[in-house]
């Protein structure tokens, strides 16, 4: 948990100094700690070992958000529920274990509302517009491939 902390503070010095790309970076190490070291932390502190990795989804969807990529803020929170859906599949939780696992969810689903509801029109029209590209370049690829 030690390096997961540094990283998270290190991260949020840059996002605090604007530096957004580099607040993704180090908040996507300090991830990756907390996903390395999570079944150990997991049996210790499984608040801490759940609020880690929670925290760190938030703050890489909050640097994207900063940067104007609103789907790649909301790809965030979408990870955040995926990674607590696979520990509600585990065989070996405890009742304590699970309803903490409930109100991270809760958290998340507050927290993904409040986006939505802050950033919904820009999202749609980003999704809208990528998907556009995505539809032009099947198509010219589909036009390449026939020709």
């Amino acid at each position: 948990m030690h390096n997961w902390e540094n990283l998270t503070r290190q991260a949020n010095k840059a996002y605090s100094n604007h530096a957004f790309l580099d607040a993704i970076e180090l908040n996507r190490q300090a991830l990756n700690q907390a996903e390395q070291s999570f079944e150990y932390d997991f049996s210790q502190d499984p608040e801490s070992a759940i609020a880690a990795a929670t925290v760190s989804f938030f703050n890489i969807a909050e640097s994207y958000t900063a940067l104007g990529d609103y789907i790649s803020a909301n790809t965030q929170y979408e990870n955040a529920v995926n990674f607590l859906q696979s520990l509600t599949d585990r065989a070996d939780l405890v009742d304590e274990q699970r309803d903490l696992i409930v109100r991270t969810a809760g958290h998340i689903r507050f927290e993904w509302d409040m986006f939505t509801q802050s950033y919904g029109k820009a999202f749609a029209l980003q999704s809208k517009d990528l998907m556009k590209v995505v539809s032009h370049t099947v198509i010219r690829s589909k036009n390449v491939i026939h020709h």
